[in-house]
């Protein structure tokens, strides 16, 4: 394949990885997303992929952020005005569901995306990745009014926390599947759809409550240091 040299044909190439890379994941899962398959997907020597990328995390990651970014989109074009905690939550809810690959990118951005991967790389995709949450940060302020920016902001950072533990514990291998299919065990197999749900309901409701009662309405403190 010949090269691509001008900043239209790399930018083109590195669309045409990143939707190999999104093939590859929806038929092999995370697991069979190597940069050979990738390659294979994308009709280039493995070898070129160095050329636009300097990793598999670095594709993971821009293919999260490609997804995040989009999920964003449809979330600031629902949310025009105040609405209850009860509503918030389901359309928050909504969002993750209708996006497994985020929700399983997500779960693997600490353990393995943000790995393998330069400092100058990782900055500049953090960086996008905050304008990001503030813009859904944003969106969750005009949603719920009672939510100061620094507590949404907050908020945001927790769901992706809550998402990244939820989704491989509602998504578990087949022997597990197998077993949480027995009665005894059903409890421990609820859905994800509905664990997120209750998630961010809860989440929502407490942090409305504690904003509601500070009268200087300022964001809860953080917890580390």
């Amino acid at each position: 394949m010949i090269r691509a040299r001008s900043p239209e044909a790399k930018a083109k190439r590195r669309a045409q990885i990143l939707r190999a890379t999104a093939d590859v994941l929806a038929a092999d899962g995370l697991e069979g997303c190597s940069l050979n398959a990738i390659a294979s997907r994308a009709g280039i020597v493995k070898s070129n992929i160095y050329r636009y990328f300097e990793s598999r995390e670095e594709i993971l990651l821009r293919l999260l952020l490609d997804d995040l970014t989009g999920t964003c989109d449809g979330l600031s074009m629902i949310v025009s005005g105040p609405m209850s905690v009860k509503e918030t939550a389901q359309l928050l809810a909504n969002g993750f569901v209708a996006s497994p690959r985020l929700c399983l990118l997500i779960s693997q951005l600490a353990p393995t995306l943000e790995h393998n991967i330069r400092t100058d790389t990782l900055r500049e995709i953090k960086r996008a990745l905050l304008v990001q949450s503030n813009r859904a940060s944003a969106a969750l302020t005009t949603a719920l009014p009672a939510l100061p920016h620094a507590t949404a902001q907050q908020a945001i950072h927790l769901l992706f926390s809550l998402v990244a533990g939820l989704w491989p514990m509602s998504n578990p291998g087949p022997e597990l599947a197998n077993l949480l299919a027995e009665p005894e065990f059903a409890p421990l197999g609820q859905s994800f759809a509905d664990r997120i749900h209750d998630a961010i309901l809860i989440l929502l409701s407490g942090l409305t409550t504690v904003a509601k009662q500070d009268p200087h309405n300022r964001a809860l403190p953080h917890s580390g240091h």
